[in-house]
């Protein structure tokens, strides 16, 4: 009985040991199996999302401001500005002073009449496109405006096109070069290749002559200023206030420098009479300081006995 339950418990036994084997193996194989089945997902799921990715084209619109970024739009801005003030001497200050703060430059120059006559100033000025519209404004402050003509040239398209035909003369000019020194063949060959790449630097100085003028008439805007002398002048309409304001503080500032002026010229018109004022007023002072004589008593004779 005691033999046949050993035997009992031992198989048992045997049976739960194999149980667990097998249920261990089972579980290493579907994890396995899972965890490859997993990977292979994913990376599938990169790859689709890649494919998707280039393969869908890009939402309408979105191209534009990339090449706008990359290609910005290069446009020539001219100005006439036309203005008429009281004095030109005043006006001609109040801009010459304010170039340099713009960043611009003076290219040219002009003025016709004398004092007390009818006087014209022309100026010719350059600026960065970017300083356009407030040099306007601070032009018109100066004096009463008479027209203001303005002009925006878009040259983008010819000057990416300058652009890259100067890049595809250059690489012309490298392989000629290029072939140049590996030339082996005949004299007349190699003179055929020579004026050929003459040409072609001829061409690309051509080029390039007219890239840095477009980029230069981009960069720099030009505006012709002329201001014209009226005394007495009467607008036809209504100052703006800011005119106005301009005028007062003008007026003020006038006004100190001609006090100033008065001053320095009475002082000026008054030094040569200071040394013989001085020399007189010295003498006076001394002959006042200095003490009168007392009157002599006449003598008195005693009567004698």
């Amino acid at each position: 009985m005691k033999k046949t339950l050993s035997i009992l418990s031992l198989l048992i036994a045997i049976v739960l040991m194999l149980a667990g084997c097998g249920a261990g193996a089972d579980q290493a194989m579907s994890s396995r199996s899972g965890g490859g089945s997993s990977a292979d997902m994913k990376g599938a799921s990169a790859e689709m999302a890649g494919l998707e990715a280039s393969a869908t084209p890009a939402p309408e619109g979105t191209a534009a401001p990339s090449d706008e970024l990359m290609f910005p739009r290069k446009i020539i801005y001219t100005g006439d500005l036309r203005l008429v003030c009281e004095d030109l001497d005043v006006a001609t200050e109040k801009l010459e002073s304010r170039i340099k703060g713009f960043g611009a430059y003076i290219s040219n120059a002009s003025k016709d009449g004398t004092k007390g006559s009818v006087r014209v100033s022309t100026w010719t000025i350059r600026i960065p496109a970017e300083k356009f519209d407030p040099f306007i404004k601070f032009a018109i402050s100066i004096g009463e405006l008479e027209s203001n003509n303005r002009q925006a040239q878009d040259v983008s398209e010819e000057f990416y096109d300058v652009a890259a035909r100067l890049k595809n003369k250059q690489i012309e000019e490298a392989r000629l070069i290029e072939l140049l020194k590996h030339a082996t063949g005949k004299l007349s060959e190699i003179l055929t290749v020579e004026k050929e790449l003459s040409r072609v630097r001829e061409e690309i100085e051509r080029i390039e002559g007219r890239l840095r003028f477009l980029k230069n008439q981009t960069d720099l805007s030009t505006i012709t200023v002329t201001i014209r002398e009226v005394k007495n002048f009467q607008p036809s309409g209504p100052p703006t206030v800011q005119t106005k304001i301009a005028r007062s503080f003008d007026g003020s500032i006038t006004a100190m420098k001609e006090l100033g002026v008065a001053i320095l010229l009475f002082l000026v018109a008054i030094l040569p009479w200071v040394l013989p004022i001085g020399i007189v007023t010295w003498i006076i002072a001394k002959v006042r300081r200095r003490p009168a004589k007392a009157p002599v008593q006449p003598e008195i004779e005693e009567p004698k006995d």
